[in-house]
């Protein structure tokens, strides 16, 4: 579930000192331009390239496929190659379907914590109420934010937004999990589009495996 999760988080951009102090981005204005044009986006499509790079693994793995966001909540990252996974949210329940090992994990979407993370996107949340941030270098001309979240959470460390100066869109967002492995997920192809939301259910085909990390265990908790 984490590496669905760690897709919805990659990005950096961080300007380089400019030649007048002035000029240079401004933390508080881009956290509010960025919360504010994220307020104002019901639907969104994109083609995505992931970038993982663990320590143990001689090189990074490259995921690449399209996601899909509508509001309130709902999201859809369709796993295309090296092999297909899905990853579907109608806003209550998060779906992790495996078709070639006919298998699929149930959560409640609540219960993830990259999930909360990510609320802004949604219009929802608020990112100086959850993190500190701060502004990281510049990179490819994007402003990076560096998020470190106020509670310690057990997926992630930090989170990098690199983000367009004029649009303030998202380009690409970076997750650091508490090891240092590094998920990088860059966006193109982007429209707003208004989405149908039956793509946003999921029902598991006959055959399939079902594992409910819902469901309460016997000291009444959920499973982790």
């Amino acid at each position: 579930m984490n590496s669905f999760l760690a897709t919805l988080l990659v990005g950096v951009f961080l300007g380089q000192p400019a030649p007048e102090k002035s000029e240079a981005p401004k933390v508080d204005s881009v956290v509010e331009g960025v919360q504010a044009r994220y307020a104002k986006v019901t639907d969104f499509k994109a083609r995505f390239t992931q970038v993982v790079t663990r320590k143990h693994l001689p090189r990074p793995r490259v995921n690449k496929g399209k996601v899909f966001f509508k509001r309130p909540g709902m999201m859809r990252w369709d796993y295309t190659s090296p092999e297909k996974v899905y990853y579907i949210s109608d806003g209550e329940v998060l779906w992790s379907y495996q078709p070639e090992d006919k298998l699929a994990y149930k959560m409640r979407v609540k219960e993830s914590e990259l999930y909360q993370a990510l609320k802004f996107l949604f219009g929802q949340g608020e990112l100086r109420k959850d993190f500190n941030v701060s502004l990281g270098e510049q990179r490819e001309g994007k402003i990076q934010l560096v998020l470190h979240p106020k509670v310690a959470q057990s997926n992630y460390k930090k989170i990098h937004l690199f983000v367009d100066q004029k649009t303030f869109d998202i380009k690409t967002t970076e997750l650091v999990d508490p090891l240092d492995n590094v998920s990088r997920v860059t966006f193109d192809k982007v429209t707003y589009e208004e989405l149908n939301p039956k793509a946003f259910s999921f029902k598991p085909p006959a055959g399939v495996r079902v594992e409910d990390l819902a469901r309460p265990t016997q000291s009444g908790k959920p499973k982790p």
